[in-house]
């Protein structure tokens, strides 16, 4: 039965099968007992963002799913070479695990923001205010996980249970749901982000939703269905209202000690002695390299091609966080990654963005993950500009803070053409400024060069592939959820 039940508004499902059908779950949530004032309200909503946040191997997951086939990163090695080389090489089964442990993901915290929706219906001890805070976070996370699924699937089914749903109408909801049509998705998605929006405040914790995370949420989700003139709107709002900042020290922003920060507009914690840690830099280590003895280096490996480290401006400072050469502690001879000593290109070069964490428990550090940050919102209302208008003084005025940061020449008008020219010029820039983000996938497909790269490093990419395939037990549990074209 748990196979059908990740579209259900319970969040009992974030427990055993066995344990979901024991009464006593069904009292612990019961609002009688358990959301007597705001704090038992909250609790239930922190669960939800534990169901939303992406952390830990979590994190790593989509990290695959999302940079392992682009122009940046691939990866060889370890248990995880075998996962993730049908990602890397095109080769994507329906039947795949990622996709569907994916797909589950993203609708049990679905599951969980609906459960806080449909619990505060019921509530009459707490005031107005607060119950609209709760809707406008609990939204927020909702569009957050629908969001997340549009850019591995496009549109899945919008999952909705009536209050008071028995176990079989519960399930049957699930075994049903078509998937909607895009303007169904977008309509959906975006009204949630502007309730978010309209009911929640700037400032507190970029861990949790509000005023300016939700904006800036829906400036990405306007931009990856080419909505400018909305994204370019939206942006704005951010920029000029939301109070944030660029970090000054870039090579400092994804270390511990940079998570201090205003640039973060959502972010996903991260602390060691707990269940949100980040596992990236254990999979960045080159082979034998010199750790700390409270660290660990894994026999997986996340290497950066050779063509993407070439295209950095050499006095970039975002280039640093790239290791292109390092002394093993097995030869203490310097040992290139970029290219060997016949100029040939080992694609092996090292992202070290997430500085490793001084005080790690071997694999797990403590550094904070941005899901959006200043600099994307920047770069993005940059885009929109140049697809509404071409080259603006404006639009180059955004892109120059982010290459001013960077200690890199700064651009002007007049060096681009046209349209066409700047936005190549953005897709590049951002692939500088954002690497290593989880970011590049859908960056290559709005820019329409995902499959276009992919071709160019030999991989069997077609048009179809800028959609990851439905996974295929989602469909065999449910009828009328239509695959996509080409699987």
């Amino acid at each position: 039965m748990k196979k059908y039940l990740y579209t259900i508004i319970i969040v009992s499902l974030l427990f055993s099968c066995e344990d979901f059908l024991e009464e006593e779950v069904f009292t612990e949530y019961d609002p009688s007992v358990f959301l007597q004032d705001e704090a038992g309200v909250d609790a239930l909503l922190t669960g939800a963002y534990s169901a939303a946040v992406i952390t830990n191997f979590g994190a790593i997951d989509h990290f695959n799913l999302t940079q392992l086939n682009t122009d940046e990163t691939w990866e060889t090695g370890g248990g995880l070479n075998r996962r993730v080389l049908p990602i890397i090489e095109f080769n994507w089964d329906p039947s795949l695990d990622y996709f569907n442990s994916g797909y589950n993901s993203f609708y049990n915290a679905i599951a969980a923001a609906n459960n806080v929706l449909n619990v505060i219906e019921s509530l009459d001890n707490l005031d107005d205010a607060t119950l609209i805070k709760i809707e406008a976070e609990a939204r927020f996370l909702r569009a957050f996980s629908y969001y997340n699924l549009h850019n591995y699937f496009g549109p899945t089914p919008i999952v909705t249970v009536p209050a008071g749903a028995t176990l079989d109408e519960i399930e049957a909801v699930g075994k049903e749901t078509p998937r909607a049509t895009e303007e169904e998705y977008r309509s959906y998605v975006s009204r949630d982000l502007i309730y978010a929006s309209e009911n929640l405040d700037y400032g507190g914790l970029s861990s949790r939703a509000n005023k300016g995370s939700a904006l800036a949420l829906l400036t990405k989700f306007y931009l990856n269905n080419k909505q400018w003139e909305e994204a370019a709107a939206t942006a704005q709002e951010v920029i000029s209202n939301g109070g944030y900042v660029l970090y000054d020290n870039y090579t400092k922003l994804f270390a511990v000690e940079g998570e201090d920060n205003n640039e973060f507009i959502f972010r996903f914690e991260a602390l060691v002695g707990t269940n949100q840690v980040n596992v990236y830099i254990p999979h960045a280590f080159p082979p034998n390299y010199p750790i700390e003895s409270n660290w660990e280096n894994f026999g997986a490996q996340f290497r950066t091609y050779t063509s993407f480290y070439e295209t950095f401006d050499v006095n970039d400072i975002r280039r640093q966080l790239l290791i292109s050469e390092y002394i093993p502690t097995t030869t203490g001879e310097l040992t290139p990654l970029s290219r060997d000593s016949d100029s040939k290109a080992l694609d092996d070069v090292r992202s070290f963005k997430f500085v490793p964490d001084p005080d790690a428990a071997g694999r797990f550090n403590g550094n904070d993950t941005p899901f959006i940050r200043l600099a994307d919102i920047i770069l993005s209302r940059a885009e929109a500009l140049n697809e509404l208008n071409g080259p603006t003084e404006e639009g180059i005025t955004l892109i120059n803070e982010i290459r001013d940061r960077a200690k890199v020449p700064t651009v002007e008008v007049s060096d681009f053409g046209s349209k066409e020219e700047l936005r190549d010029f953005i897709l590049a820039e951002r692939g500088w400024e954002l690497y290593s983000e989880s970011l590049r996938r859908e960056d290559l497909i709005r820019h329409n060069k995902f499959v276009e790269r992919a071709i160019e490093r030999g991989k069997p990419a077609q048009p179809h592939h800028v959609v990851y395939p439905l996974p295929q037990a989602q469909i065999d549990n449910n009828p009328n959820l239509e695959q996509n074209p080409g699987y």
